[in-house]
């Protein structure tokens, strides 16, 4: 996508800008690496870790109905608050319990990265972390919670800041590119759109409000996602580096930035297995979001945003009787197989099996659909390497 984006979508397929590269990973790529040169070469103060979907503290929207029902009344806003405070803090402690560092961003993977790094830079956990729900509101919730916690973190300009997300975590990081890019109408739209979504949403037009186009924060950010679906586009001023990590197996010499198409369907031991690599990240593109019912309508109207610029599919026979159009629609998107984003470097992943196993005795580079490996311990060390070689190339 160009500078001055203003949160249009990315088309499928995608053209990437930047040829994109083929790597085989092993889990000893990292041995005797000098991982102190995310600090002393390239300049990096944090690390923020920023887990997808699902993996949040409220996937399916029953904190933000307490809440939502206790602004409507004043003797039960406080007793409907704290009970939804509890639950977020069990869910979320639940679904760490659950998923450890498979597809999720655990705190033995904080522990990993920080004394791979020793001292510096800081890593740690986006704090307050976002409510991982599937549709449009929940991430552009997130990117304008990622900018108020900007604005904290970048006390000095050559403090520079990490995002290091999984799955559609990288789509927050997508919205937040636009909103640094700071388009005056663009943002506006933007912002009337979501409508009052809370305090930290006024906050964050403040910080907008207050600043250049594009916001100086833009060139202290640099962007590292794994999985993220081809969804919205990304705003070139609003970031300094973009690397993609993506999960990509059997290419076709025809195509070899695409994947598999996911329409027609494949058969469940394929899709089960990973034979084409992140079956997450090729399915979770535009049409698949489930909004919760109190955020419906806001989903709707910030649809018209997001999702401007995105063309109409051509469908052949094969879709065009599928109903609804939402469905018809992603279904012949899928058949392009996008893989790749417009911008950034997108590096194409084949990992060779480390030997560790889930709990249902599959390969953790096959857990969750080929899309758990991104976050798991064993791969850090690898997934840092191939950062840090993509950092030091972009600067020769």
């Amino acid at each position: 996508m160009p500078a001055r984006n203003k949160f249009r979508h990315q088309q499928y397929p995608t053209a990437p800008s930047i040829r994109p590269q083929r790597h085989k990973l092993r889990t000893d790529d990292g041995k005797g690496v000098d991982f102190s040169k995310l600090h002393s070469k390239h300049g990096i103060h944090r690390v923020l870790l920023v887990h997808g979907t699902f993996l949040g503290d409220d996937p399916i929207g029953v904190s933000e109905i307490l809440r939502r029902v206790g602004d409507s009344s004043t003797l039960l806003k406080k007793p409907l608050y704290s009970l939804a405070e509890r639950i977020s803090a069990a869910t979320k402690k639940a679904t760490a319990s659950l998923s450890k560092d498979v597809a999720n961003y655990c705190d033995a993977y904080q522990t990993a990265f920080q004394t791979l790094v020793v001292d510096d830079p800081t890593i740690q956990f986006m704090e307050p972390s976002w409510s991982s729900q599937n549709h449009h509101v929940a991430r552009a919730d997130l990117a304008v919670r990622l900018l108020v916690q900007l604005d904290k973190m970048i006390v000095h300009e050559d403090q520079r800041v990490l995002l290091w997300g999984h799955s559609h975590a990288g789509n927050g990081f997508a919205i937040l590119t636009n909103l640094l890019a700071n388009d005056r109408q663009a943002v506006q739209s933007f912002f009337d759109a979501a409508g009052d979504q809370g305090p930290h949403w006024q906050e964050a037009k403040a910080i907008l409000a207050n600043a250049p186009s594009p916001h100086p924060y833009a060139g202290s950010i640099d962007i590292t996602a794994f999985g993220t679906p081809v969804r919205y586009g990304w705003d070139t001023t609003g970031y300094s580096k973009l690397i993609h990590v993506l999960h990509d197996l059997e290419p076709d010499p025809n195509r070899p930035n695409r994947t598999q198409p996911l329409f027609p369907p494949h058969s469940l031991s394929e899709m089960v297995s990973a034979k084409h690599g992140d079956w997450v990240q090729a399915f979770g593109i535009a049409g698949t979001d489930v909004p919760t019912g109190v955020s419906l309508m806001a989903h709707k109207r910030l649809a018209k945003v997001l999702t401007a610029g995105l063309d109409e599919p051509n469908h052949g026979p094969d879709t065009r009787f599928i109903v609804p159009a939402t469905v018809r629609n992603a279904c012949a998107w899928w058949k392009t197989g996008t893989r790749c984003h417009a911008d950034g470097l997108n590096l194409l992943v084949e990992y060779n099996p480390c030997g560790r196993k889930t709990a249902m005795g599959q390969p953790i580079e096959q857990s969750v659909f080929g899309h758990g490996v991104a976050t798991t311990v064993e791969w850090l060390s690898s997934h840092l390497t191939l950062v840090l070689n993509s950092l030091d190339a972009n600067q020769e």
